[in-house]
């Protein structure tokens, strides 16, 4: 059994960020491992998941103010979800500098996954490179499916990144992009392996779940804002489906929408309305994986124009489900038929993704032998 030091973005107010976090922790306690995350909590961090930010202005901002309370809600749900769901350290960090006069005594540390080990990223620190740890910390590093989040970075960074990789003992990341990127920086291997979201046992997530109070059949639509893909579609998909539609995020024009608002929901309702969904319509990574972790039909939306689309990260989507084979759901424009949005055949990628589940298993279990 090891003593394990976990560092990911697991105090994002973010559901695919904290169900990550909760999936690779779970699946070292099932392995048989003592872990924890390091509570690495920057303020710049903070600052992104505030209810009521300093930019928000205007309308947005009178907007915000007047579903406040659904809002709220949902921020105590993660705060809930973080500190009582998480297993965590009871010292909260603000910084990698505050972790270096730290002792810890954990004989392994595995960053990932998310886009900790993107540099540019608001909430980045070089902790999740393991920068805070002595040359000579004996301890195994082990990287377990972070995610670059582009797929090009100029000559600087990949300066730093070439330096902050060396001291890994086993490499892994997300997206085969990714992969090709950190593999010029280093003679080890670099493996690509699964989120961690599909990495836990369905069954796992049918526990953690809680069952949608929506009795008829519904579309779930989870897009995020600085991901790319038309979001157009929804009327489209609720007439020629005749479903409900729930939402999960705050737009101000579809507020007015007789649409079921799901503003506050906790990490756990938002497993079960994914389960529980007739059709999913997102642009999120975490929402194209979970949507097929339960098998149900969806449209994952993507750029157009892939080329020339700015801070393109849709790499994700489309690499995933070109490898289990289901490319096909990918969506850029048009009105896809009712036969084609509802019937959807698993029985190729339940293949593809149980083969990389294990797959990428046996990756973590050889790291931390």
């Amino acid at each position: 059994m090891r003593k394990i030091g976990q560092l990911t973005f697991h105090a994002s107010h973010n559901y695919g960020s904290v169900l990550q976090a909760y999936a690779l922790s779970k699946e070292l306690q099932i392995l048989g491992h003592e872990t924890e995350f390091i509570n690495l909590r920057p303020q710049s961090q903070k600052e992104v998941y505030k209810v009521i930010k300093e930019s928000d202005v205007g309308i947005h901002k009178l907007f915000r103010y007047l579903i406040y309370p659904a809002l709220k809600k949902r921020y105590n749900h993660f705060e809930r979800f973080i500190n009582d769901v998480l297993p965590i350290t009871k010292k909260e960090y603000a910084s990698t500098q505050e972790l270096t006069i730290e002792h810890f005594d954990y004989d392994t540390y595995i960053c990932g996954g998310d886009q900790i080990w993107n540099p540019v990223c608001q909430d980045f620190e070089t902790a999740y490179y393991l920068q805070f740890l002595d040359a000579t910390n004996g301890a195994k590093k082990i990287s377990y499916s972070p995610s670059l989040g582009k797929t090009e970075f100029d000559e600087d960074v990949l300066c730093k990144i070439e330096k902050w990789v060396q001291n890994f003992d086993a490499i892994s990341v997300r997206e085969p992009r990714g992969a090709d990127i950190i593999q010029k920086l280093t003679d080890k291997i670099v493996h690509t392996v699964c989120d961690p979201v599909l990495l836990l046992d369905k069954r796992e997530w049918e526990k953690l779940a809680v069952k949608p109070k929506y009795k008829k059949p519904y579309i779930l639509v989870y897009f995020l804002e600085n991901n790319h893909g038309s979001r157009e579609l929804i009327e489209y998909l609720r007439e020629v489906t005749g479903y409900d539609v729930v939402i999960f995020n705050e737009y101000i024009r579809d507020f007015i929408k007789l649409y079921h608002k799901a503003y506050s929901a906790s990490p756990e309702e938002f497993v079960g309305l994914f389960m529980n969904a007739s059709l999913v319509y997102t642009n999120s990574f975490h929402g194209t994986v979970f949507s097929t972790i339960f098998e149900r039909p969806f449209i994952s939306a993507i750029a157009a124009d892939q080329e020339n689309a700015v801070n393109n990260n849709d790499s994700r989507k489309i690499d995933y489900l070109k490898k289990i084979g289901l490319d096909n759901r990918l969506y850029t424009t048009g009105k896809p038929d009712k036969e084609f949005l509802l019937q959807i055949d698993y029985s190729e990628a339940r293949k593809e993704i149980e083969d990389f589940k294990k797959e990428s298993l046996n990756y973590l279990m050889n790291a931390l032998q």
